[in-house]
């Protein structure tokens, strides 16, 4: 008996530790000051980038915790000392817009319409009760462009890459283009083939946005970096599609792909962990979802 109270007591202990570490990370924000109106904040889950208008604050993407959205929110106003105007949620991942429910209600929060499609239809607990005051409101297909007085912010959905309804923003004035998980800098990504995202289209959709007004680049994970960062990211999306494209071509195994020395371009990539926990997009893990989808191994969700 006393061997299961201790074990009891173990496990409890073990479990209260992990959810102190779990709290203290989420409330770790570090900000990057790119400018005075300008601002990349860092924590659990993907970037988020902050702009200081005439009009009041932009935001864009709101982490993974309702804890977390009330602290980026917080954190925005007094960088910019004012109040929060647009969320922009770049895709509908839960590591870009389960911090929703921080801002305050009637917040303008601005999506692709396959972004609060795959919200409704994929992620529908998370939007019970109060929480789906924050589900996008301001909604578009192709492009979207807000004017803010001294600082323009246009929205576009430039095709199919991490998933079907992804976003990038242009910040004009600052010449600064804000990716989304359209661009892992120096990490494996995660590719949403059920939620209509694809290796195939993805090199062609990021040529919609190279063609786009910018210098500065922040992804939706990693550094803030440039375009040529940007074009090299490029070149590895576009290596990994032709690998799947040779796998269905030859009618190569997963394990004859998962084997290639042909995947050249992913120097110095690292997984993407969650509170120091793996999450398996690595290097097989890209190269599984290549071959997936050009074998047609996979189902489309909705």
């Amino acid at each position: 008996m006393k061997f299961w109270k201790k074990l009891i007591f173990a496990t409890l202990l073990l479990v209260a530790t992990f959810a102190i570490y779990l709290v203290l990370n989420i409330r770790s924000l570090s900000v990057e000051k790119i400018s005075d109106d300008l601002f990349v904040i860092r924590g659990i889950g993907g970037n988020t980038t902050i702009l200081k208008t005439d009009a009041g604050t932009v935001v864009v993407d709101s982490m993974t915790f309702r804890m977390q959205g009330t602290l980026l929110r917080e954190k925005a106003e007094e960088l910019t000392g004012r109040d929060v105007v647009l969320l922009i949620n770049t895709h509908y991942h839960l590591d870009h817009t389960h911090g929703n429910p921080g801002f305050k209600p009637g917040t303008q929060v601005a999506a692709t319409e396959r972004t609060l499609s795959h919200l409704k239809a994929l992620d529908a607990n998370s939007w019970q009760g109060d929480a789906a005051h924050l589900l996008p409101n301001e909604i578009f297909n192709d492009q979207r462009k807000f004017d803010f007085g001294n600082k323009t912010v246009t929205l576009i959905h430039p095709g199919a890459g991490h998933t079907d309804g992804d976003l990038v923003v242009v910040f004009e004035e600052d010449k600064t283009l804000v990716a989304g998980d359209l661009f892992f800098h120096k990490h494996y990504p995660n590719i949403d083939l059920e939620a209509g995202g694809s290796v195939q289209q993805w090199s062609a959709t990021l040529d919609n946005v190279l063609a786009l007004s910018f210098d500065r680049v922040i992804p939706g994970h990693g550094d803030t970096t440039d375009r040529a960062g940007l074009i090299a990211y490029q070149e590895f999306v576009a290596e990994l599609a032709e690998i799947g494209r040779r796998a269905a071509a030859n009618k190569l195994s997963l394990d004859d792909v998962l084997k290639t020395d042909q995947l050249e371009t992913d120097e110095g990539y690292e997984p993407i962990a969650f509170a120091g926990i793996p999450l398996g997009l690595d290097r097989e893990f890209v190269l599984r979802r290549a071959w997936e989808e050009s074998t047609g191994n996979f189902q489309i969700r909705n």
